[in-house]
Formats: C-alpha cells, structure tokens, sequence
C-alpha cells in the first residue's frame, strides 16, 4: 500500500473510533472533581483530537516528499498556512468540546436566556466550530497546493481505490455535521471546501492521478456535501 493511502486508511479507521466513542459508555462518566467533563471529551481531546492532527503531519511529510518542497519561499509560506491551520483546528475542537459539554449538561438546549447559556451556546456551535473549520480548511488546502509543487508521480490507477474507499469514510463524516447540525457553519465549510478542491482540481493540466490527495478531498467533500444538502432541503 501507499504511503498516501496508509495515511489516510489510519484516517479513516480514525473516523470509524470517533463515530463509535460518541455512543458509548464514556458519554455516561463524570469526571470529578466538580465534575468538570465527561470521559468523552477528555478522550476526545486527548486522543482523537490529537490523532486528526497528527496524522495532516505526515501527509504534509509524504505530499512534500520528507518536507522538501517547503524549502522554497512559496513553500514555506504553504507551510506556515498548515500551521496556522493546525493551531486553528486543534483550538476549535478544544472550544467546541468544552462549550458543548457545559451547555448540554447545565443549560435547556431549546428554551435558553441566560447570558451563560448563550455564551456556551455560541462557543460550541459557532465560534469553536468555525475555528475549527477555518483551520481544517487551511489544512487541506495548504497540502492541495503543495502537492501541485512535485506531484505524486508515482501513484497508480490501482491505487486509486484505496483512496476512493477513504474518500467515503470522510465523505460519511462530513455528511454526518453538514446535515444535521442545528446551525449552518458545517455545510457552509463544506461548500466552500468543495468548491476549491474543484477549482484546484479542474486547473490542473496533467494526469489527475498525480495528485490523489486532491482527488479524495474532492470525492469525499462532493459526495457529503451533496447529500447534505439533499437532508437539509427535504426536512
């Protein structure tokens, strides 16, 4: 197997533990003192969080060939950018998970007025969320470009349904917080994705095999956020 597609099979497996974790025995656990989280988000802090960032590292190793193309000025500048992303993504998550813990613990989710539940409110479905979509976008994007700089010359057609496989898992993920969130943050992230990944996509003049990364953000951000939009227009 690919290096790329290693990487992105972990990713998935990733995806798979995440979906699972958020219907088990760890939502039920208090945490004490002054019961400050439940299992979950400290698990999901600690150890998923930390995976989905780890893992963008390698690829940034392997689409760069051992960070080689971030040598140059315009690669460094693209490396900068995947930095930013990183801190963006991991402070969103952070944010996202504490404020959503607070607010669905101690506040009425539906009927709420006092100034700590709107704060918490905002905090998880607004601002910890698009911190965390900007800084996945800026992930995604920044290794887009790089990969443009020395594509992947190696990569095979039979390679490539690997990738599309992961590009489901993804797309289920995507589809999962485009469609059913109570606020319209995650479908606009995933249009805006989407339509990148096609003009990066669609620009490029030689074999769409060579840039496989480009291929399963497009596959998987066009199949979830289509299906997305298909739930939000029907309910």
């Amino acid at each position: 197997m690919k290096t790329l597609n290693f990487l992105l099979t972990f990713s998935s497996l990733n995806v798979i533990l995440v979906t699972i974790e958020r219907f088990s025995f760890t939502t039920k656990i208090i945490l004490q003192p002054y019961s400050f989280f439940r299992l979950h988000e400290v698990f999901q802090i600690t150890v998923l969080i930390l995976i989905t960032i780890v893992i963008p590292f390698f690829l940034l190793k392997e689409i760069t060939h051992n960070f080689d193309s971030l040598k140059t000025a315009k690669g460094t500048i693209l490396g900068l950018s995947f930095v930013v992303g990183v801190y963006l993504y991991g402070t969103g998550n952070g944010v996202h998970e504490l404020a959503s813990y607070l607010f669905n613990t101690f506040c009425p989710i539906k009927n709420f007025s006092s100034l700590q539940c709107q704060g918490m409110y905002f905090n998880d479905y607004y601002f910890g969320n698009i911190l965390y979509f900007v800084g996945a976008f800026l992930i995604n994007i920044s290794l887009i470009i790089l990969e443009r700089i020395k594509p992947n010359i190696n990569f095979a057609k039979k390679d490539l349904a690997v990738t599309s496989i992961n590009s489901l898992v993804l797309a289920f993920a995507i589809f999962a917080y485009s469609a059913f969130d109570r606020v319209l943050v995650g479908i606009v992230y995933s249009m805006l994705t989407m339509l990148t990944a096609y003009f990066f996509l669609f620009s490029w003049k030689k074999k769409y095999i060579h840039i496989p990364f480009t291929l399963y953000v497009v596959i998987a951000y066009t199949i979830g956020t289509l299906a997305s939009i298909v739930v939000r227009v029907i309910r």
